[in-house]
């Protein structure tokens, strides 16, 4: 037993994590342990924008989080990676800070979840953010601890001409994506700042160094959260060498670890499903069968072309080891060149038709094309080419995270139920055909010599459903595991109290009852303001 005695326990120094651990401490009055599995984010690769490539394939920094195959899947097992170190994901992301719609979050109010209308979360999206430029103040912060670039700087000629030609196919200019009006095509916001990533850790962690009210544990994996009397006070954790502590707490305990660790640790902890837990041997503190179900993910459904001239691609530079010896030394001198890039140079968003009330489709493009390894690691073509990526930003699958065994030293089945929706092929196959309508555009049309994946071949809806299936990837978006909301089957109150229990609450992408429309990291970030704000609110 670990005679310290903190206020509060964070576990996961992730998106949410680290900004919880700042704002709780901020006043000096509360003492928080902060509790990270992974180690610390010293890699040299962490501070480069593209590093994400070399990243994702160490094992040391990465869950990797296999998915269980399904028939619907093309029999697949894929990586779902998050990250294993301080920061956690945002140490190894894509960097891509897209809020979602305005409507996403109206949707969560009206559903049950008061206090996270579109209104309602924007002052803590603004909190967070410094962007020194652009934007409006009315939909931008400019003081807060994250550095923010709009990446239109330093982008590619290809890239500009596809920006050309979805406008000529008829994509308005959207200049601000992250105003809650998502419609059309524009230039891509980054967690990056004068070259370097911008994570929770090197923002929100860093300034708060020296807090004598804040500890951090490296290496130090939480087991389960400890229940006296329906509570929870402190957590089992386990060290780097395999020694087993019990932690404890005054107030709360509050998991960050993300949509697949946080509803394992649940489980572990004896909230879940009574019945599952019972026949693994774990007794149950509460019946919560929401726990680890209500799994959603967003999924790529690429198309590549070959490209004509080298000139019209970044292959040549990413896959060459003398052009990338030009580059590192770019950025390491100057923070500039071809590292210095969030993982798609553009992004827009469109209705997949007319009949939906508003857009459900992410494209993102990229002057590059790759083969995603067995690791999740992209390995770059050795021709030139180009990707453009479909993605069904709300998708109908649902999937579910659950333990099987009682050793918590086994993660458990990832059942993401990808494509188990026929739905969601049916929002993918019209992004890809209106993708292919702009890539005949004159703007972009006589930079490509062919389309090489799926194939000009391939345009039946039959064809499209196989590739689709056989093909999707994920984009590492895992959420909904602990959904909020006011009905009885919710995990999580609109507080984000674990309901059944005492002194324990869920803050990150996990609580989402439904996936934002883009990506999570600026979303989970959010969640990390406002859940701090609402444990600060029952402190007082």
């Amino acid at each position: 037993m670990d005679q310290q005695t903190h206020d509060y326990i964070v576990v996961g120094a992730g998106a949410a994590g680290c900004i919880v651990a700042n704002r709780l401490t901020a006043s000096g009055r509360h003492k928080v342990l902060l509790l990270e599995a992974g180690g610390p984010d010293n890699n040299p690769w962490v501070r480069v924008p593209a590093g994400i490539s070399r990243l994702l394939a160490m094992p040391h920094v990465i869950w990797p989080n296999p998915t269980t195959p399904t028939p619907e899947f093309g029999g697949r097992s894929i990586p779902l990676i998050q990250g294993k170190m301080l920061g956690g994901s945002t140490s190894l992301n894509g960097m891509m800070y897209v809020r979602g719609q305005a409507e996403d979050y109206d949707q969560w109010a009206e559903a049950g979840c008061k206090g996270w209308s579109w209104s309602d979360v924007l002052p803590y999206f603004k909190k967070s953010e410094c962007l020194e430029s652009g934007g409006s103040d009315e939909h931008h912060g400019r003081t807060g601890e994250l550095k923010l670039s709009w990446m239109k700087d330093n982008i590619h000629e290809t890239s500009l001409a596809f920006l050309e030609a979805a406008q000529q196919g008829g994509l308005a200019f959207n200049e601000d994506m992250n105003s809650g009006h998502q419609d059309g095509i524009g230039y891509l916001m980054g967690c990056i700042y004068k070259g370097r990533r911008q994570s929770t850790s090197n923002t929100f962690l860093k300034a708060a160094e020296g807090r004598k009210n804040l500890e951090t544990r490296i290496t130090s994996t939480v087991r389960r959260a400890v229940f006296e009397a329906g509570r929870a006070v402190g957590v089992e954790l386990e060290d780097a060498s395999g020694a087993l502590s019990t932690v404890r707490c005054n107030r709360e305990v509050i998991l960050s670890a993300g949509a697949l660790s946080s509803p394992f640790i649940l489980q572990h902890s004896g909230v879940g499903e009574a019945e599952h837990l019972s026949s693994l041997g774990i007794e149950p503190v509460t019946d919560l069968p929401g726990v680890g179900r209500n799994l959603q993910d967003h999924l790529f459904g690429h198309l590549g072309f070959r490209m004509q001239s080298p000139m019209h691609s970044l292959n040549a530079t990413l896959s060459s080891v003398p052009r990338m010896g030009i580059e590192v030394l770019k950025w390491l001198l100057f923070g500039t060149g071809w590292l210095n890039v969030t993982s798609s140079h553009l992004t827009s968003f469109f209705k997949s038709s007319p009949e939906v009330d508003r857009a459900d489709v992410q494209m993102s493009m990229r002057p590059f094309t790759f083969d995603m390894l067995p690791s999740g690691a992209p390995q770059i073509h050795s021709f030139p080419g180009m990707t453009v990526s479909a993605i069904q930003t709300r998708p109908f699958s649902r999937g579910e995270v659950r333990i099987s065994s009682p050793d918590p030293r086994e993660r458990g089945t990832i059942d993401a139920n990808y494509l188990s929706d026929p739905r969601d092929i049916q929002v993918l196959s019209l992004g890809i055909a209106r993708i292919r309508e702009f890539m005949r555009q004159p703007a972009i049309a006589d930079r490509v010599q062919e389309e090489f994946e799926p194939g000009p071949d391939v345009t039946s809806p039959e064809a499209i459903e196989d590739y689709l299936r056989s093909s999707c990837q994920t984009v590492y978006h895992p959420a909904g595991t602990c959904r909020m909301g006011s009905d009885a089957d919710s995990v999580l109150d609109p507080e984000l109290r674990v309901r059944g229990v005492r002194g324990l609450r869920v803050i990150d992408a996990s609580v989402m009852p439904v996936i934002c429309s883009g990506n999570t990291v600026a979303a989970s970030m959010m969640i990390g303001e406002k859940g701090a704000d609402l444990v600060l609110a029952d402190a007082d």
